[in-house]
């Protein structure tokens, strides 16, 4: 399957009059644009070049790009390539920023939420963590899990830590949207407390990878 590549767009333009056709003496021509794109999955992403065109209406010849006398290719090029057919060439790029624009406003909802949850602290709030940066001899292999808020106190923040570990933050975020994380089972009988400004600073350091209420 063809993820990306480049095509050419033929856009009608205007019938030229006042050139002589090089074949015939024919003097009426039907000028075109061909407009050279690249896509992905058949998106047009960028503009790659716009090339003029005119074509004999008695011979057929055709004239492109630098066959096209040079005082008539202005004059085809604005006629063609108005705004309105040359920007949806660019509609992947426009798609790719939005995206963008997107991703970045769910991050920025996504951090100020989390921080709401690390300044009051409620049972049964998941944290994934990276357990390498919090507890010593732990696998570097498999260094994420979870950790569930059990007891909230006005000094201290109980614990209790997941019995599995991931290679991967995604497997401890899966485990809590399939519900595995709710059962009393997934988790050691382990128990850790942490004052409430620890959890700031392991936020700050990166052993918490989120936040789940």
């Amino acid at each position: 399957m063809v993820f990306f590549g480049s095509k050419g767009k033929i856009v009608a333009g205007e019938v030229l009059e006042g050139f002589t056709c090089p074949g015939c003496g024919n003097s009426r021509f039907a000028t075109f644009g061909i407009l050279n794109y690249f896509h992905i999955y058949w998106i047009p992403t960028f503009l790659k070049s716009k090339q003029a065109g005119m074509e004999c209406l008695h011979c057929k010849q055709t004239l492109i790009d630098d066959e096209v006398p040079s005082h008539l290719v202005g004059q085809i090029k604005s006629g063609v390539f108005t705004l309105g057919r040359t920007l949806p060439m660019f509609s992947g790029l426009i798609i790719i920023g939005l995206l963008g624009m997107a991703g970045v406003y769910f991050d920025q909802q996504s951090q100020a939420r989390e921080a709401t949850y690390l300044a009051a602290p409620a049972v049964n709030d998941y944290y994934v963590v990276d357990f390498t940066k919090i507890f010593e001899d732990t696998d570097a292999d498999y260094k994420y899990g979870l950790m569930r808020i059990s007891n909230v106190t006005a000094t201290d923040i109980e614990m209790r830590i997941s019995a599995i570990a991931y290679d991967r933050a995604s497997g401890a975020r899966k485990d809590i949207s399939d519900g595995k994380a709710a059962a009393d089972d997934y988790y050691s009988n382990e128990t850790v407390y942490f004052a409430h400004s620890e959890l700031l600073e392991l936020k700050e350091i990166g052993a918490i990878q989120s936040i789940k209420r």
